[in-house]
Order: C-alpha cells, then structure tokens, then sequence
C-alpha cells in the first residue's frame, strides 16, 4: 500500500481505539521504552508532545518518568513553523509554558533553544512503520526536515500503537528510516 492509502487505514484504527485501549496501549509503550533502551549515557531525549483529544500516544507518561527518574537528561520538544513545516528545538521542563499551535500541537512559550545537532536521541510519531524502517506520519514532511539537520548518530525510536506492515510501496531513497520502533508488544529494530 501507499503512504496516502496507509495514512488513512491507520487515522481510522487509531480513531477507533477507546479511552481505556489508547491509555493502556501507551502506558505499555512506555514501560517498553524504559526496560528495552538504556538511558545511563543519554544526555537528551527529543519528545513530541501528543494531541490527547487525536488519540495520539501519550509521552508525557515517559517525559515524567525521565523528570523524576533520569534528571541528568535534558528533554526537548519542537515549535513547528506552520508555513514551512520547519521544526525548532526547545528545552522542556515541568514549568514550561505550553500554548497549542494551529494544528492543536502544545508548544512551549519562552523556553531556551536547544541545538539539533546535540540530540542523542528522538521519539518520532508516526501512524504506521514497515519491516525496512520506514514511517507514515501525517504528511507534511516535518520531522523529514528536521532529522536532516540532526546527528548521524541520533538514535531515531518510532513510537507506534500498531505492529509493523510488510513493505510501504512509495517509500524515497532520502527517506530517513527509524533505529527502532516501540509498539505495546515488543520494540521492533532495523537490521
């Protein structure tokens, strides 16, 4: 399947999930996110901030548990510049300030700038991965403008309520593929 016909399978199956499915599904994906992946020598974690009321995956389950648990990680999250799509970085704390964007995405206000370049590593949204690592998010090509800018050594962890499909059929030779992918089940890692 294409990335349009596979966006929108997976926007109606995530749609589709209850209250109770989504909070269960992303409290799994949390735990396996801090038994699977060593936090010890990570400096900082680059998180997008969910659309709750979307039935996007709920990080602040894993942003809270790295504040309380893992203080020598700085976390960070992304402005988006609505026209371009371009992503900026931004240091997150418990008091930060937070403001929804147009597309309804929290946004800090008045937090210091984090370089790109000094990410260790990032939690990405998508809808739905294949088996070789590639993503379908929503469309527009943000986080492929951002991840450009980053580390080659930017450990990319795609965070996902559904299993892998075989094989997504319009994938680009410069599509940037994920390290890894974490489902409620198990963490998924390109050979």
């Amino acid at each position: 399947m294409t990335k349009s016909q596979l966006r929108q399978q997976f926007l109606t199956q995530r749609n589709q999930l209850t209250f109770q499915e989504l909070t269960a599904h992303s409290h799994a994906i949390a735990e396996q996110f801090f038994t699977q992946f060593s936090l010890a020598d990570i400096s900082s974690i680059h998180l997008f901030l969910p659309i709750l009321s979307q039935n996007e995956i709920n990080t602040w389950l894993i942003i809270h548990k790295i504040w309380q648990t893992y203080p020598h990680i700085t976390t960070v999250t992304s402005k988006t510049e609505l026209m371009t799509g371009i992503m900026s970085s931004y240091i997150l704390t418990p008091d930060t300030q937070l403001v929804e964007n147009r597309w309804r995405i929290p946004e800090p206000m008045n937090a210091p700038a984090f370089a790109d370049g000094d990410l260790n590593v990032i939690l990405i949204p998508l809808l739905c991965f294949d088996k070789q690592g590639h993503r379908v998010g929503y469309g527009k090509g943000c986080y492929d403008k951002f991840l450009i800018r980053c580390s080659p050594n930017l450990i990319k962890i795609g965070l996902a309520l559904f299993p892998p499909v075989e094989i997504i059929h319009d994938t680009q030779p410069f599509d940037i593929k994920l390290d890894y992918c974490i489902t409620p089940q198990t963490v998924w890692h390109r050979v």
